[in-house]
């Protein structure tokens, strides 16, 4: 074989080697995706999340979104301060709390909001042990919030100051939401604070014999609250918009297709918060309104309140601590 021939088959090799590689390289270049890590504590309000990341429309808006649970709203702010979460989910309180105290957070999202009369999703319950059957029977009782700075302390401070009585004269115990069921049966606590699917599982124990004293973050709801909330820290949001409104999306996505259809609900509330089909049935799943838009109307009325129940010291703005995607 001559010299040129043998050349010419070694560049044809060459070439076709080279484009081979390319094409190859391209599926995995296309598939790349954001990796997200979310922090947060098990509500009814993140069945959408749940299913966005099952049925894929996370991958499909080009992200790798890894769910990371936590006890409670403080752990997701620790988690976003830490750096081992890049967002996180938790009722307002804790993200507008932090802030306060200088840690860098704000609301970019909104997964459920409170109103009178029937969109309340803090129950404030007490067992039949307890005797207690309405707030004025607190004073005096062991009652639990999930953590300090937490909406079920805004709850309380804010329930009690309408019925004419101050957080100083109930004997407050701190439980994370899971833990609470078995300390209402077993005595160690008179009035528990629960939101789904905790409050489905305390209600239907006979021997806790629930009896609800007060719904609601706040006590006066005429005009609507935020009351469940997506984070992130102003260095990520500033870095990471296009991906925050990918994430929002997909979530929007995935509560159309439950919305649209009960027994869908009703399974992924089985699959994703562990509760029987009885109790599925039970939840009112009006909290999956697809309202995500962050309010700054409802953001201020909890920051307001945060003031007046002596949780926060310095007034906030709704502007310093939230941001509009528009979406």
């Amino acid at each position: 074989m001559s010299t040129l021939k043998l050349t010419r088959r070694r560049l044809g090799a060459s070439v076709t080697a080279a484009v081979l590689a390319a094409i190859l390289a391209l599926p995995a270049q296309a598939e790349e995706l954001k990796k997200v890590r979310f922090a947060y504590l098990l509500s009814d309000t993140l069945l959408s999340v749940f299913r966005a990341k099952d049925q894929g429309y996370f991958a499909a808006a080009g992200l790798d979104v890894d769910l990371i649970p936590v006890q409670g709203g403080p752990a997701v702010i620790a988690a976003l301060a830490s750096g081992e979460a890049d967002i996180g989910y938790a009722a307002p309180v804790p993200p507008l709390n932090a802030r306060a105290q200088g840690v860098p957070v704000k609301l970019f999202l909104t997964l459920g909001h409170e109103a009178d009369p029937d969109r309340k999703y803090v129950w404030l319950v007490a067992s039949k042990a307890s005797g207690v059957s309405s707030l004025a029977d607190v004073k005096g009782k062991k009652i639990a919030i999930n953590g300090n700075g937490t909406g079920c302390e805004l709850a309380w401070r804010d329930h009690l100051a309408a019925a004419g009585l101050s957080y100083d004269d109930a004997e407050v115990v701190v439980l994370p939401f899971p833990q609470q069921e078995a300390a209402l049966e077993q005595g160690t606590i008179d009035v528990g604070c629960a939101i789904q699917p905790f409050y489905a599982s305390i209600s239907a124990n006979p021997e806790i014999g629930a009896k609800v004293i007060a719904r609601g973050l706040l006590a006066d709801e005429k005009e609507p609250v935020i009351s469940d909330s997506v984070i992130g820290t102003d260095a990520w949001l500033s870095e990471n918009e296009d991906t925050a409104k990918a994430f929002a999306h997909a979530v929007v996505k995935a509560r159309d297709e439950l919305l649209a259809n009960r027994a869908l609900v009703e399974e992924a509330a089985v699959t994703y918060l562990d509760l029987t089909p009885e109790l599925a049935k039970t939840l009112d799943y009006s909290v999956l309104k697809p309202e995500v838009d962050v309010k700054p109307g409802e953001v201020q009325r909890i920051l307001d309140a945060l003031v007046k129940a002596g949780i926060l010291k310095t007034p906030l703005k709704a502007a310093d601590v939230s941001i509009d995607l528009k979406l």
